[in-house]
């Protein structure tokens, strides 16, 4: 049960996270990616603003490390009646306390991801897979917790020109 409630709280921190991290930089998907259009062949080529990506992804991994230091003893605990076994006690009780006294690892990367949205349109993603462990001190034992988590930083369809015919062979 603590792992669960562990679970929850670090998913709910990364998420706040974020949203903090984005929200302050006021970023939106031309300040993380380049759009180039060519006129002469309609090609068009989408390039990464990787110092923008990096400062974010940086933001990021340093406030999620410094919300889960912080975390207070009393956020997390395990209500007593629930380790009796019985439906009826559960929920009820003291809580007992279960800490995350260190961060063990705080992994983050960031990836694109295309995928096809119509004739001639793609989707596109910038996302950041978040990976989390923490070391749960319950009374008597020592466990880690691991969530793994991915956002979208931006997003993004290009919208290419329609042929004049289309074939779909198989």
């Amino acid at each position: 049960m603590a792992k669960s409630e562990a679970t929850n709280f670090v998913s709910v921190t990364v998420s706040n996270v974020v949203e903090q991290c984005m929200s302050q930089q006021g970023v939106e998907y031309y300040d993380l990616m380049e759009i180039h259009h060519q006129e002469s062949d309609g090609l068009t080529t989408v390039t990464g603003r990787t110092t923008a990506i990096n400062q974010l992804r940086n933001q990021i991994t340093q406030s999620l490390v410094q919300q889960l230091e912080n975390v207070d003893a009393e956020q997390l605990g395990v209500p007593l009646g629930n380790l009796t076994g019985w439906m009826l006690f559960s929920g009820l009780g003291p809580k007992l306390r279960v800490s995350i006294d260190s961060v063990g690892d705080v992994v983050t990367e960031i990836r694109n991801q295309f995928d096809s949205a119509g004739i001639n349109q793609t989707h596109h993603q910038v996302l950041m897979d978040i990976s989390v462990t923490v070391h749960l001190f319950i009374p008597g034992e020592i466990t880690s917790v691991t969530v793994d988590t991915t956002v979208c930083l931006a997003e993004t369809v290009f919208i290419g020109t329609v042929p004049n015919s289309y074939l779909q062979a198989g």
